[in-house]
């Protein structure tokens, strides 16, 4: 068996590749669109680099990257549960005239955040980063 032979990519870093992938798209739309440059939306263009890459640094900027998501998905969530006890009517995402339902949209952003933790925090994310 070859010993210098890298080890194969593992699904679930497949999986926030292609996660990473869309966002990166997004992103890049976004900034070119909207002029809008922020950390949540330019931030996985580095984290994306650094898992093609397999760089040593990309463990550290994922969980970063993650706790970010994390406390922008809180802050959103308390403030849009204030919102509803002051005036009910009045709490609505509306995108381009479409009304999006809040409750299956927060369901889908806490399950990918929790993928990403998922795939941060294991030991198989960490085995990929580190052996080349």
């Amino acid at each position: 068996m070859n010993q210098n032979a890298a080890p194969k990519m593992p699904i679930r870093v497949m999986l926030l590749i292609s996660l990473y992938v869309v966002l990166t798209l997004i992103a890049i739309w976004r900034a070119t669109t909207y002029q809008a440059y922020d950390l949540l939306t330019l931030g996985v263009i580095p984290v994306f680099i650094g898992l093609i890459k397999r760089a040593a640094w990309t463990k550290v900027l994922l969980i970063s990257y993650v706790c970010l998501q994390t406390l922008g998905l809180a802050a959103m969530t308390t403030t849009a549960v204030i919102a509803y006890q002051i005036t009910p009517d009045d709490v609505k995402l509306v995108f381009q005239g479409y009304n999006i339902p809040l409750i299956p949209l927060w369901l889908l952003l806490l399950s990918v955040v929790v993928f990403q933790w998922w795939v941060g925090l294991s030991n198989v994310t960490r085995d990929y980063l580190v052996k080349k």
